[in-house]
């Protein structure tokens, strides 16, 4: 009889303590498009750990390195290396950053076992065949995610509502961004009918080089149009060696003579711009760890909608704006981020 008793209790205790084993030690591979100092890829790393904060996971990681290395052989390559040491590492789920992350490792995972959870992507996941058309609020498989939709149009809206405000007619805004594919990206999106401004938009080329950037910086300058300013990662110098984004960001800030929107946090610290609407990468990240959770805890990816962060921030350089003479309404003051000092 006792020997009964202490097995039953035994079992009792084992299933008590089954869910707690099942989610000790759970394994989460993230797989990063970019580099490792690309300030995108910490900032989304940041956001993945805080929203797992608190649940037992180990961690492995891979860098496609695709920014700097654009060319397709180079992804080829590194894609082969990266399904090698998740093979290795034998994930529970695995998160996939941005886009060329997503097309390549998530859709080699699509319709299998494997959770995938993606965030940053910059185009339809029907374009990359991650799911079935009309069907990401119920993607039904086993990948989900988060999208990363700037807030393109809210933002042309308040830099011309400043503008105006200051009686400033300025009537074109120069698009400005480098030759990264998730320029190009952006680039559709704004030709896109459905994504229209107050503005009329000028496209120059993607700019490949420091020094074409420089001449676009001051042909804006010359025109008398406004700017949006997107990606500056890029650019090389003349040797063909990559600039670091923020010697470019830092530069802008010192010859840039007419109002600019951007939509990177730290082009705006730096004083690249007056304003802009921001989604961080650490929302990103952020919202995508949510979502890891879920999956973590038992709930099938294919419940889980595909959708992003639910708004960005204004965000108001206002040391810019006095350097430019520009007064800024006391309502968007109120509703903004502010920063004072670009040195800062």
């Amino acid at each position: 009889m006792a020997n009964k008793f202490y097995i039953r209790m035994l079992c009792l205790v084992l299933l008590i303590l089954m869910p707690a084993m099942a989610a000790a030690g759970q394994r989460v591979f993230i797989v990063y498009s970019y580099h490792p100092d690309y300030f995108w890829q910490q900032d989304e790393e940041q956001g993945i750990k805080k929203a797992l904060s608190g649940v037992e996971i180990t961690f492995g990681s891979y860098f496609l390195d695709s920014k700097k290395h654009q060319a397709q052989e180079w992804l080829d390559q590194q894609v082969k290396i990266c399904l090698e040491k998740i093979k290795l590492f034998q994930p529970d789920v695995i998160i996939t950053c941005d886009d060329n992350a997503t097309k390549t490792i998530g859709r080699t995972f699509f319709k299998q076992k494997m959770p995938v959870v993606f965030l940053g992507l910059n185009d339809e996941p029907e374009a990359y065949g991650l799911v079935e058309p009309g069907r990401c609020q119920h993607p039904g498989e086993n990948i989900t995610g988060v999208l990363e939709r700037h807030y393109y149009r809210d933002a042309a809206v308040l830099l011309q509502t400043i503008l105006l405000a200051n009686s400033l007619k300025v009537k074109k805004l120069d698009i400005i961004t480098d030759d990264s594919c998730t320029s190009t990206i952006l680039l559709k999106f704004l030709r896109d009918e459905s994504c229209k401004t107050p503005w009329e938009l000028v496209f120059l080329p993607q700019a490949k080089s420091f020094s074409q950037y420089k001449e676009q910086i001051m042909g804006v300058n010359q025109s008398g149009h406004a700017a949006f300013i997107y990606n500056l990662e890029t650019l090389k110098d003349d040797a063909g060696h990559y600039i670091p984004d923020m010697d470019v960001v830092v530069w802008t800030s010192k010859h840039l003579a007419m109002p600019a929107v951007a939509f990177h946090g730290c082009y705006l610290e730096k004083g690249a711009a007056l304003c802009g609407v921001v989604v961080s990468g650490r929302t990103q990240g952020y919202y995508a760890g949510l979502k890891v959770k879920q999956i973590l805890g038992g709930v099938s990816a294919g419940e889980i909608p595909m959708d992003r962060p639910p708004k960005g921030t204004v965000v108001l350089n206002v040391s810019v704006a006095q350097r430019l003479g520009i007064k800024i309404p006391l309502e968007i003051l109120l509703g903004a981020d502010i920063i004072y000092d670009a040195e800062k």
